[in-house]
């Protein structure tokens, strides 16, 4: 497995790369499933709910779990406050660009197929008056406070108790690596989420958060205890097993009977069984990702720059992708495959036109508007020479 301790993470870097994939797969397959979205097609596909089911529990939480081992590292080399102006400079300001100027496009094709002929100003007046929308860009706000928050927290509680992180990796050592976290995600969804449910609202994001921010601290706290990473890399078959066994019960229960025919039983069992899957994935793609890709890859290098552009840019060209092959009179599961790589090609422009502006326009206007210096008159010696 790669060095723990030191040194760049290739595995974390082709993790994310992984996570951020499956995110516009994911969202490319609302289009297609069962499940009410932005828009849907003409035919839906329990088939495509697949995609979701078999995702969407561990995506978003691996992605703060590595967002937590990035975190604990960057406060071993710098300041709290560097950490905040950064992740300030590469979460906030994207969010804030995104819901300004991406969020409201995807909006409004999505109104325009049941109001054709509404023109944008009379869209966005609308918009702006009903309250604006995040949408999928949710993850960077969350991401964004779970940053500055543990930046300034975890030296306070290393300092008080250093002992924390290795007694935490302590715990989860044989059936306590699978008991623990399960039972700590199984009480979150039998509990908390039917109350709270997901709002995507940072403010008010009960379920969200405890998930969410769990999952951020859990990686910060494990970045650095060999321990963990061994014990989940020995019982990798183990929980490799434990996850396809979980998923197979998911499946089988969600194409066999649905949603509102199940008994609450059903329901709770259901919840029991997707921590499972949820947990066990998580440790076996940390558990396999370090053997499979602990070497340095020009595709994930190249990749990992460019997700944030990606991410930020995806469900809006998702959803006018859609929207124009709905004005052909076509969409259905087979253009599942067709608007995914539209998607890619547009978002792959998308990240090169951003590297292009920020390598050659921003230099140049940072030198157009930047002041000048007074030119210093020569001294006597200078100008009798």
């Amino acid at each position: 497995m790669n060095n723990i301790l030191g040194g760049r993470r290739h595995d974390i870097d082709a993790l994310r790369v992984f996570s951020f994939g499956t995110v516009i797969i994911y969202h490319t397959s609302l289009l297609f499933g069962t499940r009410d979205w932005l828009l849907n097609s003409y035919e839906s596909s329990r088939l495509m709910d697949l995609i979701a089911i078999g995702s969407h529990p561990w995506r978003m939480s691996l992605l703060f779990f590595i967002s937590g081992l990035v975190t604990a590292s960057l406060l071993n080399r710098k300041s709290v406050e560097e950490i905040c102006r950064s992740r300030t400079r590469h979460l906030l300001l994207p969010f804030l660009f995104g819901v300004v100027f991406i969020v409201p496009p995807q909006i409004y094709f999505a109104a325009l197929v049941e109001i054709p002929g509404m023109s944008y100003w009379d869209f966005l007046k609308a918009y702006v008056a009903n309250g604006i929308m995040v949408e999928h860009l949710w993850f960077l706000l969350y991401l964004w406070v779970y940053v500055c928050l543990w930046s300034l927290a975890m030296p306070r509680l290393t300092k008080r108790l250093p002992n924390l992180p290795s007694a935490f990796a302590s715990s989860l050592k044989g059936a306590g690596l699978f008991l623990l976290p399960v039972a700590f995600l199984a009480a979150l969804r039998v509990f908390l989420y039917p109350v709270f449910g997901e709002s995507l609202n940072v403010i008010n994001d009960v379920y969200a958060h405890a998930l969410y921010f769990s999952m951020f601290m859990a990686g910060s706290l494990l970045v650095n205890q060999p321990q963990f990473w061994s014990e989940i890399d020995r019982q990798r078959w183990v929980s490799l097993g434990l996850a396809a066994a979980s998923l197979l019960a998911i499946v089988t229960i969600a194409l066999v009977l649905p949603r509102e025919q199940r008994p609450d039983v059903l329901v709770v069992l259901m919840r029991i069984i997707r921590s499972v899957f949820q947990w066990c994935s998580i440790i076996t793609l940390l558990a396999f990702a370090g053997r499979i890709a602990s070497r340095p890859s020009r595709v994930v290098a190249y990749l990992n720059k460019s997700m944030m552009t990606y991410y930020v840019v995806h469900q809006t060209v998702i959803i006018i992708a859609a929207y124009c092959f709905i004005q052909a009179d076509r969409l259905d599961p087979g253009d599942f495959l067709p608007i995914l790589i539209i998607t890619l090609l547009v978002c792959a422009m998308a990240a090169e036109a951003k590297k292009f502006a920020e390598a050659r326009l921003v230099p140049w206007v940072s030198k157009l508007v930047a002041p000048r210096k007074p030119r210093e008159e020569p001294s006597s010696l200078e100008a009798a020479g």
